[in-house]
């Protein structure tokens, strides 16, 4: 499995259970509290590990591109097609957890200020 190293401090991660199931936590805990997601079936991290700023960030995006999508009625697939589209991404880059900051404040911001779906501005 891929080494994961903690965004905050360059330690190395060291994959944890907890009674909400698999995660990341810094190796050098308590001193550094950084943890990071995992997909329950492999253990592989859930996108990039990302500093607690770039973690708001991400969930505020997030939240913003799922209530857009439901709004729209969209399939999940469809929406990660859009999303692809809308950022200017290809499919293995076209997920939130793989995100900088300024990839999700764009994201926010081409939908908040253009509300588009599919490329039309909504009336």
């Amino acid at each position: 499995m891929k080494k994961v190293y903690c965004p905050e401090c360059g330690a190395e991660m060291v994959l944890r259970n907890s009674k909400y199931g698999l995660f990341y936590g810094c190796s050098h805990y308590p001193e550094c509290q950084a943890t990071h997601g995992a997909h329950q079936n492999s253990g592989e991290p859930l996108g990039i590990p990302a500093d607690k700023q770039t973690k708001q960030w991400r969930i505020k995006a997030h939240e913003t591109f799922d209530n857009y999508y439901k709004k729209w009625g969209m399939k999940r697939k469809e929406a990660y097609k859009f999303l692809q589209t809308l950022m200017g991404l290809s499919q293995k880059e076209a997920h939130i957890g793989r995100f900088d900051k300024e990839q999700c404040q764009r994201l926010i911001s081409r939908i908040v200020g253009g509300k588009e779906k599919g490329g039309e501005n909504e009336k």
